[in-house]
């Protein structure tokens, strides 16, 4: 079939091509408008120490202190990614965890090792009030996992956490973003609407 006969069809089918358009595009305004609003909030947690361990030797620059809090970091970030530790961030929260799956409870929150003693977590809430809740909340869970396991040590320059303000935007997309994606949607499935129709004919 040549391209002229292409044109043709698509004269022929001008209404419904341009109505299948003009769906898409509002479907999709629709459904971004009517959506739950969500928040995103990034957390960053710093590693730090008690104390300092009283040594006479040389301490080579606190290096292989500098090692230990790497290792511990890499300990942060598995205990986010712990279904039990997740739940004891909401429990200290107050939001119930109730209908949570397991695979829902391991990806509630992304954690990442960015140098030997920052981690950065990020996660979504239903709303601000909840963000900042969670946000205050995952230092206080990690803090109490750090308690447990220096229970029987009494070392005082066992790890530390200290968490800097989170930062909580609402996640938007741009209408002129939603309008592009829809429509080049709307021309891609109003092609073969029309190729369609036509080949019923």
């Amino acid at each position: 079939m040549e391209l002229k006969e292409y044109f043709k069809i698509f004269k022929e089918h001008i209404k419904l091509f341009s109505a299948t358009i003009i769906l898409i595009v509002l479907g999709s305004f629709a459904y971004f408008a009517l959506r739950p609003v969500s928040y995103s909030a990034s957390l960053a947690l710093n590693i730090t120490r008690g104390g300092i361990q009283q040594t006479g030797d040389y301490r080579y620059d606190d290096f292989y202190r500098l090692q230990a809090d790497e290792k511990f970091a890499e300990t942060v970030v598995e205990w986010l990614k712990n279904p039990r530790t997740v739940v004891d961030v909401y429990d200290k929260a107050g939001i119930s965890t109730d209908s949570f799956s397991m695979r829902r409870l391991a990806k509630s929150f992304t954690a990442e090792k960015l140098s030997a003693q920052i981690v950065a977590v990020s996660f979504s809430a239903k709303d601000g009030k909840s963000a900042e809740k969670l946000s205050a909340a995952i230092p206080e869970a990690i803090t109490e996992n750090i308690k447990l396991l220096n229970k029987k040590q009494d070392d005082g320059t066992w790890f530390e956490i200290v968490a800097q303000d989170p930062v909580i935007i609402q996640d938007r997309i741009g209408a002129l973003l939603i309008f592009l994606v829809s429509s080049a949607l709307g021309i891609f499935v109003g092609f073969w609407v029309v190729l369609l129709k036509h080949y019923l004919e």
